[in-house]
């Protein structure tokens, strides 16, 4: 071979690899897997476990009759590292300070997931949470409420982008610290659900916990579904309208909050728009003169802008159970949704776990006519001084008593979960503190019913 034709097979070689390599990169492009993104993966890995082009799978993360058990392998360095973190937040667990904690300000930390026989790596976790991640973190608690993200270091990770559990990216795992009857949420999603309402999916998980020293058990846990991962497009078919989760002054809605908006009304999506119009449009018909000088017109164009037979119907509910944690005291624990469909902004309950009796400091002055709540709550006060709202809202009250609260049923719905969870529960506490909430939260679903009742004969009679 002369020195030209060495030179020109060189070429022919040199465009033959390129053209592999070009080849490789357009077919990684289109979504192939690698070779190497095959080994790093679990060898169980599955569309329908671990993909995301299925329907999230509620028999088997979201089941009603079952405990599930779910293990969290969490590498020791990383532990240590969420430890530094809420201990530079919080101070010494056992003697923490109070402070407001933000989520953006948790650390996110990679952990393998081992459910049903599978696994799942490089999951992303964090504690989460506000008032029950300082108290349980205050009082000395290693039990912490916490959340999942299944794909949150894709980016690092490039082998599980889009991994997901069985359907769900996101999921909440709350550890009741404030109800050791382990039933509220529970109990809270079901009726909301059975009234046609927006609202969470819940279910029971023993999580085993490894961080290097073996595996722990943390005990029972709620296991709560993401809002703005599946409930809005389980409930609504779309979740490509504005998602918002309130928190802060300005989700109160009161007069002079305008300026707030922004800041009170936490875009979940959509943040690049920076549009909060439909927030705005309703502060502005909330608080327009038509209210008092014309109040079917103002009920026309509030009813083109806000639910509002949803809003009275989670009213009724939520007063009748107590859920106190939320809108008419904290301004905080709803998320409002903008459904493309109808383009009503539309209310969706959240955070159940201190309702019927938990913090009864907080309620003890709370009536199912709202008497005792202000302007700085336009959206009960306004709405209730309306005749026509106001006797919309005792119908709900009258269809709630007479249907999903019904305290037969909820007291065996209450018995039968007692008899499930009480093998995981004793573990933490001891059968008798158990079998103590379980009689509070059934004597106190008698008495709302019998205030329920009460209260709709003083304002319809007899």
């Amino acid at each position: 071979m002369n020195r030209r034709e060495y030179i020109a097979s060189i070429v022919v070689t040199m465009a033959g690899i390129m053209a592999l390599l070009i080849a490789g990169v357009l077919f990684q492009e289109k979504g192939a897997t690698t070779a190497a993104e095959q080994h790093l993966r679990p060898k169980e890995w599955t569309d329908e476990t671990h993909g995301n082009g299925v329907e999230p799978n509620y028999e088997i993360v979201f089941p009603q009759d079952k405990v599930n058990q779910m293990k969290i392998t969490i590498a020791p360095n990383d532990w240590e590292a969420m430890q530094a973190d809420l201990t530079e937040l919080l101070g010494t667990r056992g003697t923490g300070r109070q402070v407001n904690v933000k989520p953006e300000n948790l650390i996110w930390v990679p952990a393998t997931i081992e459910f049903n026989g599978l696994i799942w790596n490089h999951v992303g976790i964090r504690y989460k949470g506000a008032s029950t991640l300082i108290d349980s973190w205050g009082g000395g608690m290693r039990k912490i409420p916490l959340r999942f993200n299944s794909d949150k270091f894709e980016d690092k990770y490039p082998e599980i982008t889009n991994q997901r559990f069985y359907g769900f990216k996101k999921l909440t795992m709350a550890n009741s610290m404030f109800d050791s009857s382990y039933m509220r949420d529970i109990i809270a999603a079901d009726l909301l659900a059975e009234a046609g309402l927006p609202v969470a999916r819940t279910a029971y998980y023993e999580i085993i916990m490894d961080y290097g020293e073996g595996p722990v058990d943390f005990g029972l846990y709620v296991v709560i579904e993401s809002i703005e991962d599946t409930v809005i497009e389980r409930y609504f078919g779309d979740k490509s309208g504005n998602i918002y989760k309130p928190e802060g002054g300005g989700a109160s809605l009161a007069e002079g909050t305008f300026g707030w908006i922004q800041h009170g009304f936490v875009k979940k999506n959509n943040e690049i728009e920076a549009d909060w119009s439909d927030i705005e449009t309703l502060y502005n018909l909330l608080h327009s003169e038509g209210r008092i000088s014309d109040p079917e017109a103002w009920r026309e164009s509030l009813e083109s802008i806000f639910n509002v037979d949803v809003f009275l119907e989670w009213l009724a509910i939520s007063t009748i159970i107590q859920h106190w944690d939320s809108y008419g005291v904290m301004p905080n624990n709803f998320y409002l949704y903008n459904d493309p469909d109808t383009g009503l902004l539309t209310w969706i309950s959240w955070d159940h776990d201190v309702i019927l009796g938990i913090g009864d400091e907080m309620i003890s002055d709370a009536s199912l006519g709202k008497k005792e709540i202000g302007q700085d709550w336009p959206l009960i006060r306004y709405l209730l001084d309306d005749p026509t709202y106001y006797d919309r809202y005792l119908d709900y009250i009258n269809e709630t008593i007479n249907g999903p609260f019904d305290p037969g049923k909820l007291e065996v719905k209450c018995r039968a979960l007692a008899e499930l969870i009480n093998p995981y529960v004793v573990e933490e506490s001891s059968e008798a503190a158990f079998n103590w909430a379980v009689k509070q939260l059934i004597d106190r679903i008698h008495s709302r019913y019998e205030v329920a009742i009460d209260f709709l004969t003083d304002e319809r009679g007899g």
